[in-house]
């Protein structure tokens, strides 16, 4: 994955957004810090390209994992926290796109409908990580993007991938493949939605 390539749009995303939905980790397993919607000159045009690795949209983050939540400190990044860094990234890009409608597939989720099927309906169906060079976890970046989507009956699918980095040249990579259920969504109780984000 290219982690330098040049953006049309680079827009800070909301610590309301990032409140929101980093809610459902404990406090100290809150590892993204800060993250920017990153959006090609490309990803604007009629998604018609097969090539899985072009990217549609990306974000950027900030990470620091002062302690780990269920370890002894190992001194670098592990596979473990790349799941669950991979997991707070994929959540905000979702958020956003969904906050934005820019995604096509679920252009009939609204903010009130992904957190409530956010940790319900989203499904690793494929994962897969590779470690280059060891990571400084107190403080790196990660980037991800879907390369991919697609919807068929009442399941959407999209192809992802993701990369870790440090100052110093450690890098870590993977490619995950989430399924998401799309039924109909649930009416809430008399018909009234509360408001997840102004």
């Amino acid at each position: 994955m290219n982690i330098n390539q040049k953006f049309t749009k680079v827009d800070d995303v909301s610590q309301d957004l990032l409140d929101v939905f980093l809610e459902p980790y404990k406090e100290n397993c809150k590892y993204l810090k800060k993250a920017q919607f990153q959006d090609k000159e490309t990803s604007r045009l009629i998604k018609k390209s097969n090539s899985e690795n072009q990217g549609l949209w990306f974000i950027q983050a900030d990470f620091s994992i002062p302690e780990s939540c269920y370890i002894a400190d190992t001194g670098h990044f592990n596979s473990v926290e790349f799941n669950i860094c991979y997991n707070q990234l994929f959540y905000i890009l979702i958020a956003y796109l969904v906050k934005n409608h820019l995604l096509e597939v679920m252009k009939d989720w609204n903010l009130e409908t992904y957190k409530r099927r956010q940790l319900s309906d989203f499904l690793i169906v494929n994962f897969s990580s590779t470690f280059k060079k060891p990571i400084n976890s107190r403080n790196f970046q990660g980037t991800l993007s879907i390369n991919k989507y697609s919807a068929r009956s009442k399941l959407i699918m999209l192809k992802t991938s993701c990369t870790f980095y440090d100052n110093n040249g450690g890098w870590s990579e993977g490619d995950v493949t989430i399924a998401i259920l799309n039924s109909q969504p649930e009416e809430t109780i008399n018909g009234c939605h509360e408001t997840v984000l102004a």
